[in-house]
Order: C-alpha cells, then sequence, then structure tokens
C-alpha cells in the first residue's frame, strides 16, 4: 500500500476575515441617489430612443414588437440602471469613511 498525504494548494488566496460595514449615511442615501440617478436615465433613454426611431420604446408584453427589439431594449437599459448603481456606490464609498475604524 502507498502512504497517501494531504496536502493543500498554497496558491489558494485565504477568504477576508472582516469586512467593514458602509457608513450607516451610505447605507440610507446611496439606494435613494441610485434610484433618482435611475429613474432620470430612463428617462433620458426613452427621450433618445423617440429621438432616433420615432417611436415609444416597445413594451416586453407586446407581440408586436420584435424579439430582438425587445430584447436589446431591455439589455440596454437594465445594463443603464446596473452601471449607474456601481458608479453611486463606489463614488460613496470613496467620500464616505467606513463606520469601524
Amino acid at each position: 500500500m502507498s502512504d497517501l498525504t494531504e496536502t493543500t494548494d498554497s496558491t489558494e488566496a485565504a477568504a477576508p476575515t472582516h469586512v467593514h460595514p458602509a457608513h450607516p449615511v451610505l447605507r440610507m442615501t446611496a439606494p435613494l441617489v441610485a434610484l433618482g440617478a435611475s429613474w432620470a436615465a430612463s428617462k433620458a433613454l426613452t427621450a433618445a430612443y423617440r429621438s432616433v426611431t420615432g417611436q415609444e420604446p416597445p413594451v416586453p408584453e407586446d407581440r408586436a414588437v420584435s424579439f430582438a427589439r425587445v430584447l436589446t431594449w431591455t439589455v440596454l437599459t437594465a445594463t443603464t440602471g446596473a452601471v449607474i448603481q456601481l458608479v453611486v456606490y463606489r463614488a460613496a464609498g470613496r467620500v464616505l469613511p467606513d463606520s469601524a475604524d
């Protein structure tokens, strides 16, 4: 019989032991800022869509609109909202210090 030894992979990164919670002000205001910015971006995207195409943006429930057109609009609006949320939280994180420090 061969001697089996257990080895550990030293290339695996250790998980962080402590993550600082966000500052209380950040936790309250960042979602509101992100919501407001997303609303404004939605209005701007809708106006731009009307300006470029001369039509209203597609509604997913409307079966007369092609799937590709609805999918494109959905991806555009969802991506815009996600990017806005990322930017707001990152910007707020830079401005406001961690409360645990």
